[in-house]
């Protein structure tokens, strides 16, 4: 198996091969974490559309939704903290009727929270 300083390689060089096919699609592709036991590994891909008028498409989806849910435009990357950890507010899940705001922990981990819980600790 590779060492880490291969897998860090490989990374790079696998993310700058796909570039030619995020061009062809229209999109940005970032590789991410590689996971691995003895005899293999999973390399994780993140494809997103690129960005609209200078506005990631995310940024963009955020700003149409968001009056929908109680929401500013300027609220979109806004931090809060709960539990001691802190979060950014990033999207919607449009078909989520308890929890519909879309958060990330600087972990990059994603949760959902109610629209409440997320209005009352931005405020404070």
């Amino acid at each position: 198996m590779l060492t880490k300083k291969e897998f860090v390689a490989f990374r790079q060089e696998a993310e700058k091969a796909l570039q030619e096919l995020a061009k062809k699609y229209d999109v940005n592709i970032k590789a991410g974490n590689i996971k691995y036991d003895n005899n293999s590994f999973n390399l994780d891909l993140k494809m997103t559309k690129k960005d609209i008028g200078g506005k990631t498409f995310e940024q963009v989806e955020f700003e149409k939704h968001c009056f929908m849910y109680g929401f500013k435009p300027e609220d979109y990357r806004k931090q809060f903290t709960m539990n001691g950890e802190t979060f950014t507010v990033t999207g919607f899940k449009l078909r989520a009727t308890k929890m519909p705001i879309v958060a990330v922990r600087q972990d990059g981990r994603g949760f959902k929270f109610g629209e409440e819980t997320v209005k009352r600790l931005l405020v404070g």
